[in-house]
């Protein structure tokens, strides 16, 4: 999984500014009504990245369904951070986060005969 954190300068809020600025893109779309999942048009069943905020600081969790939207999602996604909001970050930081392991299932236990 990768994960991208958005740093804005001070004073600015880089999740408040996203999430006004998507209203008006043509590109990405919400998923979900409580606008916490970004999805590109043109890849509909490419995946999705969720959105959090952490005091201001935008944080992303690209969710590919191949390895190829994975790099779709990071490259389109990054692209227009930099093109929006290039005087309103100091920095983007990426983080290659290994998938958590599935959980295993618990064994039911029989009642006694």
């Amino acid at each position: 999984m990768l994960v991208l954190q958005a740093v804005p300068a001070t004073g600015r809020d880089a999740y408040k500014l996203l999430r006004a600025r998507i209203r008006e893109a043509t590109t990405w779309e919400w998923s979900n009504k409580a606008k916490t999942r970004l999805r590109h048009v043109q890849r509909r069943t490419g995946g999705h990245i969720a959105l959090s905020n952490a005091n201001g600081v935008l944080v992303a969790h690209v969710m590919p369904r191949t390895a190829s939207d994975l790099f779709y999602l990071a490259e389109k996604f990054t692209g227009r951070l930099v093109a929006w909001f290039e005087a309103d970050l100091l920095a983007i930081n990426i983080q290659f986060v290994p998938e958590p392991p599935a959980p295993k299932r618990k064994k039911r236990k029989r009642a006694g005969r």
